[in-house]
């Protein structure tokens, strides 16, 4: 996906709450990769919004919906305070990632998995996060 395959993403958790969009991302030089994502959650027309950094590898995309799942409790973003603006974090936030329930973050293989675009060991692979066709050349 580009970047602009990503932003203004709809954000929804496993039980179907709507949390928001991506509405930037924060990327790491000299290497280039996406340090975390920022999910923009309530507000009114963009005003009064929170904003959380959350990392890359806790979110599924799903393109049947077009949408990014994140195992996240919504009243978890009700209560939090989320990022300044004009303060961004260094590092994404994985404490707000519930690691219980019917989803959960990728572990590391699948995530290194995924950059690499290969097919993970068998025992990760899920039909839900990794799908593996063969490549026509």
């Amino acid at each position: 996906m580009s970047a602009d395959d990503i932003l203004k993403k709809n954000v929804i958790n496993p039980q179907g709450d709507d949390l928001g969009k991506i509405s930037d991302m924060r990327i790491a030089f000299p290497d280039g990769k996406v340090q975390y994502l920022v999910l923009r959650y309530g507000g009114v027309l963009g005003m009064a919004a929170k904003r959380f950094a959350v990392p890359p590898e806790a979110m599924i995309y799903r393109s049947g919906d077009d949408n990014f799942v994140v195992n996240i409790d919504k009243q978890r973003l009700d209560d939090l305070p989320g990022f300044d603006e004009d303060n961004w974090p260094r590092e994404a936030d994985y404490s707000l990632i519930q690691s219980a329930g019917s989803m959960t973050p990728p572990t590391r293989e699948e995530a290194e998995a995924m950059k690499r675009s290969e097919t993970p060991p068998p025992e990760v692979v899920t039909t839900e996060r990794v799908e593996t066709r063969p490549r026509r050349r």
